[in-house]
């Protein structure tokens, strides 16, 4: 198959420019990797230096030429970090969770253990009542524990002398009274949890996590919401207004974490445009960099497509240069007179005519879009006037000269793939005309279909 042919040209540098792009978008996703686990408080520095040794790893794969390799490593390794934060997120989520219910439990245990003193009439020294209570009204008490058994230990009095026969019985009914009860067991007693407990559950659950989405500045409104819905004392009414406050928090959640995903799309987006020089993608770049997490999120979505469109075409317009460059330096090297600006008039009239001196009268047609990697090329005839006979053994020629200039550019690291092909002397030789090539050759209709 020796006649025209549609072929497919894959360069060396458009491959690197892909795995580059693949690097880059991971170098973002370590990086907010890093950035939201240190907030989480969930990764340490040894962490860090794996997921980087592993990055190092995978970029040493452009120096093996391991170019397909290095193109599934990536993505899997953006998708493992992209879980691992997610699994971090729901660590700093539970944790929060058991620290509030902890809180919350403390709080009760207080509130109660201070009523039962009180209503036994135990004197509490003044420090630990003070203490007692701060634990009651939620002061964040690092000994809250201790504070609670100390208090609990005076429901359970030892024998003390210069009491009143009466006191003296009243510690004795208490003795008796919390006999086989230890201060886990009057917790657990004290705390059995009715449907309301379950409520508040699920609200510690989201408090927690839109401190861990959404921020403690934004959560401080939920916050104070829950301390006043906590005073309500209608349980009715209380159990209304927290359903209400968790799909308040619920659905702030889901804006900002879909807020978060598109910035996070359209920050490895941008990356594909860090070598653009031109006003467009300038004004693109300000625009993505002004934004934060009050920007709306169609705001970001338009801004998205605009970067993914702008990406997309500059990154066929250098691999359509990369593809024009190679098929000519391989035609240069067989022979074919190739001019300064050529490349440019082939990117500009879609097509393009070279010359051999060897072979006076004949040339090479070089045409389509090198934009989606596939071009046509052919042998033509630059004159009207010639001997036709010769046609058929030009193109036999040309069919030795193009598998020759396949080996050329495979050294470079390219590839060229004939994708379909018409056998020699299947159609006519397309005839240009020196003098119509000079003035609009490159607008001559194609007729090799």
């Amino acid at each position: 198959m020796s006649g025209p042919k549609v072929v497919k040209i894959v360069t060396r540098e458009e491959i690197l420019a892909i795995c580059e792009g693949h690097l880059r978008q991971l170098d973002q996703a370590i990086a907010h990797w890093i950035s939201e686990g240190k907030r989480s408080g969930e990764l340490t520095d040894e962490e860090i230096a794996a997921t980087l040794r592993r990055r190092e790893a995978i970029a040493s794969l452009i120096t093996r030429d391991a170019f397909m390799e290095l193109q599934k490593g990536v993505p899997d390794e953006i998708s493992f970090l992209k879980s691992d934060l997610l699994r971090r997120e729901r660590v700093a989520i539970e944790k929060a969770v058991i620290a509030r219910k902890r809180e919350r439990q403390g709080r009760d245990n207080a509130s109660t253990l201070l009523r039962s003193l009180e209503a036994r009439g135990v004197v509490i020294p003044l420090d630990l009542k003070e203490q007692l209570q701060s634990v009651a009204t939620g002061g964040a008490l690092s000994d809250a524990e201790s504070i609670l058994a100390q208090c609990f230990n005076l429901l359970v009095p030892g024998s003390p002398t210069g009491l009143s026969a009466t006191q003296q019985e009243l510690i004795g009914r208490l003795k008796e009274f919390n006999a086989d009860q230890s201060f886990e067991a009057w917790k657990t007693k004290n705390r059995a949890p009715s449907s309301l407990d379950l409520l508040l559950d699920r609200v510690d659950g989201q408090i927690a996590e839109a401190q861990t989405v959404l921020g403690a500045v934004r959560t401080s409104g939920y916050l104070q919401r829950l301390n006043s819905i906590e005073s309500e004392a209608n349980e009715a009414r209380k159990s209304l207004l927290l359903d209400s406050l968790i799909l308040d928090m619920s659905s702030a959640i889901e804006v900002v974490r879909h807020q978060q995903a598109i910035r996070v799309q359209l920050a490895e987006l941008s990356l594909e445009l860090t070598e653009v020089d031109t006003a467009e993608a300038t004004t693109l770049r300000e625009a993505i960099s002004a934004c934060d997490a009050s920007t709306p999120a169609n705001r970001l979505a338009v801004l998205t497509e605009k970067c993914r469109a702008l990406a997309s075409a500059e990154a066929q317009r250098r691999a359509a240069q990369s593809r024009r460059e190679v098929i000519l330096q391989g035609l240069a090297k067989l022979g074919y007179e190739v001019r300064e600006g050529m490349t440019t008039s082939w990117a500009k009239d879609g097509r393009i005519v070279l010359r051999k001196p060897s072979l006076p009268g004949y040339g090479v047609e070089v045409g389509g879009q090198a934009e989606t990697s596939r071009l046509q090329v052919r042998a033509v005839a630059l004159s009207e006037s010639r001997d036709a006979s010769r046609d058929k053994d030009v193109e036999t020629i040309w069919c030795g000269e193009f598998t020759r200039l396949q080996e050329l550019v495979a050294r470079d690291g390219n590839n060229l793939l004939i994708e379909r092909a018409l056998a020699v002397g299947q159609v006519p030789l397309k005839v240009l005309e020196t003098e119509i090539e000079a003035r609009d050759s490159f607008s001559h209709k194609n007729t090799w279909e």
